[in-house]
């Protein structure tokens, strides 16, 4: 499912393909970004995108030609909602309902409790 967010460990932004994700759009910081074979993709835009009513990914960065949604590695010890592994990869679920909790690159990000770990 491409709409399907992907929490990726090596991923140094949130990344998202499809401009209708963003609640509030921002000047991107950088022009690029490189995957881990050095292929390089533009970044198109940036901003806030929301997941649930309490959950926005701040400094999210536009790349048009990504295939999926990335969300980057998160770190701190609350939990935000649910993941499932498939194919390797693991699929943000279901967003927790508690406490508004934003994401933003610079500070400690939140952790998913994966499911099947």
């Amino acid at each position: 499912d491409a709409s399907a967010w992907i929490i990726d460990s090596g991923a140094t932004d949130h990344m998202t393909f499809d401009p209708m994700d963003f609640s509030h759009s921002t000047p991107p910081r950088r022009t690029c970004i490189a995957n881990a074979n050095g292929v390089a993709y533009p970044v198109t835009g940036a901003g806030t995108v929301p997941l649930s009513p309490s959950l926005s990914l701040s400094h999210t960065l536009l790349v048009p030609t990504l295939s999926n949604k990335l969300m980057s590695d998160v770190l701190s010890k609350k939990i935000i909602g649910r993941g499932t592994k498939r194919g390797g990869l693991y699929y943000l679920d279901d967003i927790s309902k508690g406490a508004a909790h934003n994401m933003h690159h610079q500070s400690r990000l939140l952790y998913l409790a994966i499911v099947g770990l």
